[in-house]
């Protein structure tokens, strides 16, 4: 019997995209660029979103520091998520200067409130509670820069096709929800920045490697399930009274070491059957959970061109980078979060190669 449900994934594979003319190629590709650079232009504000002071222009943030990308890059750049996803009208390939940028704080701000965990020589030891808050503070900076360029990208649809208008109206709803969330947790972390307190977020793994990983990563994703398939975030739920509750992650590679990190909202409470069963697992199974989650979970990925080309297409990796969470389905008794504990079984972690093993490291 055919399944009558879907999730759906992005990306195309090689056979179709060596297939379509080059001049088509470069024409979509100015058009999504366009489309792109008006959504930035409309959704840009006027103040800072730090200082509230009215500025001209913004910084160019790095969503993740940028010596963590310099380390790996080769000739001065790096791969994008978009080598595995094959999206032919996105670049893969990107220089550290324009690498993981949003613009949404002024360059005074951006110089001044990430200076402690932006600071490689502060990782000789454990991040500082305060270092933890300012990497939250750009975790959640970034995703409501991405809340509103999306926000205007569903405007900038509708006009084009107005038929999509309803699918704007619930698309933005949900991205009002999200975004609210969002500052909430800006502003805790934007006040825990300047303090050094104990105890509001929970540093639960911090791995320091003696090896150069090829992977950098900093972000924040909302885990759907644990190791025993338990749900932790049912990011299908509308109601309000459901708050998503994220899940630091940092992967940063230093000139001769590699800083590994997971760590919560200490208030955060559906994570602890999680990191009880991620404490008692081997040290490779760690690095090889902390890899799939990445892959599996977020497009936000930065990683080196030494990485070998036979990595680099392996098709299950290539499956797992182009997974969504976006669920389609005409049958209403069948329950999308029920049906994501297969998509995002964590035990599925060995089936892809582990880039965090010491066996892909760079030196």
């Amino acid at each position: 019997m055919e399944k009558d449900f879907d999730f759906l994934k992005v990306g195309m594979d090689n056979d179709i995209t060596n297939n379509i003319p080059k001049e088509i190629l470069i024409g979509y590709k100015k058009k999504i660029n366009k489309f792109l650079s008006t959504a930035r232009k409309e959704s840009k504000l006027q103040k800072c979103f730090y200082c509230k002071e009215e500025k001209s222009s913004f910084c160019n943030s790095h969503s993740i520091p940028a010596f963590c990308l310099k380390n790996i890059a080769t000739y001065g750049n790096v791969y994008y998520s978009n080598k595995l996803n094959n999206i032919p009208f996105i670049d893969y390939e990107k220089g550290v200067n324009k690498s993981g940028t949003f613009q949404l704080i002024c360059r005074e701000c951006d110089g001044q409130i990430f200076q402690e965990y932006e600071n490689p020589d502060n990782y000789d030891k454990e991040p500082t509670p305060q270092m933890l808050a300012q990497i939250a503070m750009k975790n959640n900076l970034k995703k409501i820069s991405k809340r509103l360029n999306e926000y205007s990208l569903y405007d900038i649809l509708a006009q084009g096709a107005p038929y999509m208008s309803n699918f704007k109206d619930d698309m933005q709803q949900v991205e009002k929800m999200d975004l609210k969330e969002d500052i909430q947790d800006f502003e805790k972390a934007k006040r825990l920045s300047k303090k050094n307190w104990e105890d509001e977020y929970y540093l639960f793994y911090y791995e320091k490697l003696d090896y150069v990983v090829p992977i950098a990563f900093q972000s924040s994703v909302a885990l759907v399930v644990d190791l025993e398939g338990n749900i932790i975030n049912d990011i299908y739920c509308t109601k309000e009274t459901h708050r998503i509750e994220d899940l630091h992650i940092c992967v940063f590679p230093l000139k001769e070491s590699s800083i590994i990190m997971m760590f919560i909202d200490s208030k955060h409470k559906r994570y602890r059957k999680f990191y009880k069963q991620f404490k008692k697992l081997s040290h490779e199974q760690k690095l090889a959970l902390v890899n799939y989650i990445i892959f599996l979970y977020s497009e936000d990925i930065f990683f080196s061109k030494e990485i070998p080309d036979e990595i680099l297409e392996n098709q299950k990796l290539i499956n797992v980078a182009q997974q969504t969470s976006m669920f389609m389905t005409s049958d209403r008794s069948i329950s999308a979060i029920e049906e994501a504990k297969t998509i995002y079984d964590l035990n599925k972690k060995n089936d892809i190669p582990n880039l965090l093993s010491k066996e892909y490291k760079l030196r």
